[in-house]
């Protein structure tokens, strides 16, 4: 665990594509975060969770179903056999 204040940095880019969606009403990360993951996630696919708060999936099951299973999609390879 991370003792108060203190924070880690990772540097590599992710392998596989990668979805970073964000609650417009997220009061315990606010949009600073979200620009800060913009800059070191430059290739991820950014959303934003219009009406959302800091758990997305009890404000708006559906849409959080929605980026999920598009975000999954969209990995997907698939090869005729």
């Amino acid at each position: 665990m991370l003792a108060f204040g203190r924070s880690y940095e990772c540097t590599a880019e992710p392998a596989v594509p990668a979805t970073v969606a964000w609650g417009t009403r997220d009061r315990m990360l606010p949009p600073l975060q979200a620009a800060r993951a913009r800059r070191r996630l430059p290739r991820a696919t950014h959303m934003a969770l219009r009406g959302c708060g800091h758990v997305p999936m009890v404000d708006d099951p559906a849409l959080v179903t929605r980026v999920l299973l598009a975000g999954s999609a969209s990995g997907l390879v698939t090869s005729a056999a």
